[in-house]
Order: structure tokens, then C-alpha cells, then sequence
């Protein structure tokens, strides 16, 4: 008796043995990733690699170097530039974060209202993000000198009466700084809570506004709650940036007067950018470093993820 073959049964057939032979074409993903995988090792994980391998060694910028096992961490934690430049770095975050934070989520507030006027203010907001770290530093250098733009008005208005030392005072050359990258910094991350203000439900403030809430009501209880996670996202990459702040103190300062204006960031720079110095110790610190960014990162997200489940 003969067994009737479905005329469908030959195309699946067929069409299974091309999937066979596509899957056998390992290659293709190699062909896509692959470029991207040798600029990965090229220039992030074997850099790391050396790190890693550098801080356990006396190695000097300029030639190869000895295993001195952990001789360099123990320099660095019995150093008191470096606990001052720790010191300078955690005050400097402390500034940072919240003003960053606080500032942005008010733009983006703001931003998210139809008012007029709104298609000119928003790409002057946002034009700072177009604009080098460098470039910036440089132009505020000029703005808080003592004959700079700032002193300038404030002499000419009679509010001091004589230049404000903001770059050449070690109170306030940190603050200074602080001041540079939270201009910087403020209209990226306003993009992101614009990005998360503008797809928060409207029912809600809508039904609110039927009940009578005021509009400050409203944004407290309904609006704010609903983007507490980017806000929390938002003081993570603010307090991780301000931890690695580097070029404004080093253009607006150097570092100082003194070491006032050391950060942690500028420390290392000191001690492995120069020919002849430690890429060792450098090594090590920038280690250190990066377990301080790690452990602050860690403790953010747990704070923020407790906030959110309840």
C-alpha cells in the first residue's frame, strides 16, 4: 500500500535543510562582532591586563620593572597626599552630586511645561553638552580670574570691593571646580530626566487636576515618584563623574594653590604621566580608584533599589 506525501511536506523539508546549512555558517557573526572584538582587547581589556599586572610591580614609565607584590598599596594607603587627594575628591562629589542632580531634575521640569519661548531655551540649555570639558575649563579660567567677567561685575555693581580669589584661594578653587562641572554636566543629564518626565503617565496629574491638586501638588506626589529610578540613575553617573573629575582642576588650577584642589584623579596623573615617574604606583592607584568607584556605584544602586520596592 502506498503512502500519500503531503505536497506541503516537501517545501518544510527543504526549507529545514536550508536552516541547517544557515546555521553552519559560523563565520557571519565573526564577520559583524569581530572588528569590535579587536578594538575591545586592543584597547580596553589588555590595558587592564597591564594595569593590573603594573600596580604589583616597580615599574617605571620609561622601562620594565620587578614584582614587589603589594609594596605599592601599602605606599599609597600610608601616604597623606593621597588621603588629602581622597579627601578633596569625596568633598567634590558631596558638592557635585546633589547640585548636578537637583539642578537637572528642575530644568527638565521645567523643560517638560508648554510654555513659550521653550524652542529657544532648550538648545541653550543643551549646548554645553556640545562643548569639550577642556575648552570649557578654559573659558571659565578666564571668566573667575581676578580681572575676569565675574569680578568684574561684581566690582562693577559695588558687591565686593576687591577680586574675589575664586581659582587662587584654597577655600574656594575646589568650589570652583565643582561650579565648572556642574555647568557642564547639567543639560545631559536634563536630556535623561526629560526623556523619563515625558513618558510618565498623564492620567494621573490629569485626575489630580480634576480633584484641585496645585501643580506643585501634583509634580511632588504623582509626577516624581514615577521617575524615582532615573533620578536614582542620575546621582549614580553624577557622583562616578564627579569621582573622576580631572580636567577642571587641572586646567582651572592645577591642582592647587597647593594641593587644595588635588583630586584623586590628578594624584595619579602626578605620578605616572611624566617620563621617569612610577607606572607602578600609578597602576596601583588607579586601582584603588577604581574600587572607590565600584563600592560607590554599589552602594547608590542598593540605596536607590531599597527606595524603589517600597
Amino acid at each position: 500500500m502506498t503512502a500519500l506525501v503531503s505536497p506541503v511536506a516537501r517545501p518544510v523539508s527543504r526549507r529545514l535543510s536550508r536552516s541547517k546549512g544557515r546555521r553552519h555558517a559560523w563565520w557571519v557573526p565573526v564577520v559583524f562582532i569581530g572588528p569590535v572584538l579587536i578594538l575591545q582587547l586592543t584597547f580596553l581589556f589588555l590595558p587592564l591586563l597591564n594595569t593590573f599586572v603594573l600596580a604589583f610591580t616597580d615599574a617605571s614609565t620609561i622601562g620594565g620593572g620587578t614584582f614587589t607584590g603589594i609594596d605599592n598599596f601599602v605606599r599609597i594607603f600610608s601616604s597623606a597626599s593621597f588621603w588629602d587627594a581622597t579627601a578633596h575628591t569625596g568633598i567634590y562629589m558631596i558638592l557635585a552630586t546633589p547640585l548636578i542632580a537637583g539642578i537637572s531634575l528642575a530644568l527638565a521640569i521645567l523643560l517638560n511645561t508648554k510654555m513659550r519661548g521653550m524652542g529657544i531655551v532648550r538648545p541653550i540649555l543643551f549646548s554645553p553638552l556640545v562643548m569639550p570639558m577642556a575648552v570649557v575649563a578654559l573659558m571659565f579660567q578666564y571668566v573667575l580670574s581676578s580681572n575676569g567677567l565675574v569680578n568684574q561685575i561684581l566690582q562693577g555693581l559695588s558687591i565686593v570691593s576687591a577680586p574675589v580669589p575664586f581659582l587662587t584661594s584654597t577655600q574656594l578653587a575646589l568650589v570652583s571646580a565643582v561650579l565648572v562641572t556642574v555647568w557642564k554636566s547639567c543639560g545631559l543629564y536634563t536630556l535623561i530626566l526629560l526623556a523619563a518626565l515625558q513618558n510618565v503617565s498623564r492620567e494621573l496629574d490629569e485626575a489630580a487636576e480634576l480633584d484641585g491638586a496645585a501643580w506643585g501638588r501634583r509634580t511632588w506626589s504623582i509626577t516624581l515618584p514615577q521617575i524615582q529610578g532615573t533620578i536614582g540613575l542620575v546621582a549614580i553617573l553624577a557622583a562616578i563623574a564627579s569621582l573622576r573629575a580631572f580636567t577642571e582642576p587641572y586646567v582651572l588650577t592645577g591642582g592647587g594653590p597647593g594641593t587644595s584642589s588635588t583630586t584623586v584623579v590628578l594624584y595619579l596623573f602626578s605620578k605616572g604621566i611624566s617620563p621617569g615617574t612610577e607606572a607602578g604606583l600609578a597602576s596601583a592607584i588607579s586601582l584603588v580608584l577604581f574600587a572607590l568607584v565600584l563600592v560607590v556605584s554599589a552602594v547608590s544602586w542598593i540605596f536607590s533599589r531599597r527606595r524603589a520596592l517600597r
